[in-house]
């Protein structure tokens, strides 16, 4: 009899694509700058002249509350030489931007003020070489960005998952701490972790005793780019809980006490960004110790699946794995994420089978 999977069971996807720099770039202009992802939350950028800069897709970029209350999105580059004009992660900048190197201005709308001391003969359309914008929305509390401009606004983009929150307030909980790590995981590799917990009894006894595993639910929104994740609370557990994915790399985990608010900034192939926000409803100091063992134990799985997955990426960089089979039992979501990888990458949607020996 042979033991190789029965010709039904999907393959995931090549080793190679998880380690390969020109795969890397494709994945940046397909995937990243297409999708809306996760930026900052609107408290940071509540006021005329509030900015946080960073890094979306590979792209140094800013957001600013305008004077006319509107939430703009701009790359971090003068338009003269392409320095970076904030140099901080947060701050309040003036009625000008102005730039470090050569002292072009900029109104907080964007438009070119002054191209300094340039010469008399030229001169600059205010509009035309202002900054470049990109796309920016809020919802409920959370600010995101798009590089590539139109498409689905935000609300379109998240879908289902806009009324299936509707029971949990995130707009009035409020920011308590950030987790981040930096690590040599492929994104793919952190998303296919996310969506299956056939692995969750081996290596999460704390989750398992908070709640149900026997009931733990991953339903794949193929059409509409998320999957919605979901466990009853066992007697006694910490918390029930409430998950959304949203391709290629949103994380909503939503508790009884809060927000576990997460995305992942791709550094490159093979190597990753994991940045976690904490949220509350009740942030003051007779709380900050219960609630930081909240955010340490979700914290913990975190570290737990990091750990693994480091050694998951040796293996697919090492180039003896090439490819394995998926469980049709756990693994759904998984070959649901895969296909959405496919498809977006101009490979079709189809998966790709174990042939059958």
């Amino acid at each position: 009899m042979s033991s190789s999977p029965a010709a039904s069971h999907h393959w995931t996807l090549p080793a190679s694509l998880y380690r390969d720099p020109e795969n890397y770039e494709h994945e940046r202009q397909a995937i990243f700058a297409q999708n809306w992802a996760l930026f900052t939350w609107s408290k940071r950028v509540e006021n005329p002249g509030d900015f946080v800069s960073g890094v979306l897709a590979g792209y140094p970029v800013f957001v600013l509350r305008g004077d006319d209350g509107v939430l703009r999105g701009f790359h971090n580059m003068c338009r003269h030489r392409g320095a970076a004009l904030l140099a901080s992660e947060s701050g309040a900048c003036g009625k000008l931007i102005v730039c470090p190197y050569h002292s072009w201005s900029y109104g907080r709308e964007g438009r070119l003020v002054k191209a300094t001391d340039f010469g008399s003969e030229l001169s600059f359309d205010a509009t035309n070489w202002g900054l470049l914008e990109i796309d920016v929305a809020e919802w409920r509390g959370l600010v995101f960005g798009r590089i590539k401009r139109g498409g689905q606004d935000l609300r379109s983009w998240l879908g289902a998952i806009d009324t299936m929150a509707e029971g949990y307030p995130l707009e009035s909980q409020k920011y308590f701490t950030t987790k981040m790590r930096e690590v040599e995981v492929d994104w793919k590799a952190y998303g296919e972790n996310y969506l299956e917990c056939y692995h969750c009894r081996a290596m999460h006894p704390t989750l398992c005793a908070a709640m149900d595993i026997d009931h733990y639910t991953l339903d794949v929104y193929r059409e509409e780019g998320f999957f919605h994740l979901y466990a009853p609370k066992r007697d006694g557990g910490l918390t029930r809980g409430l998950y959304f994915y949203r391709f290629p790399y949103l994380m909503l985990n939503l508790y009884d006490w809060g927000s576990s608010i997460a995305t992942v900034e791709p550094l490159g192939p093979g190597r990753m960004r994991h940045i976690n926000w904490y949220f509350f409803q009740d942030v003051s100091a007779e709380k900050a110790e219960e609630n930081q063992r909240s955010a340490d134990w979700s914290a913990q799985i975190v570290t737990e699946d990091l750990g693994i997955l480091l050694g998951v990426q040796r293996n697919l960089n090492a180039g003896i794995y090439e490819r394995g089979p998926l469980s049709p039992k756990y693994e759904h979501a998984v070959k649901g994420f895969q296909d959405m990888v496919r498809e977006a990458m101009g490979n079709g949607g189809g998966g790709l089978r174990v042939a059958a020996e």
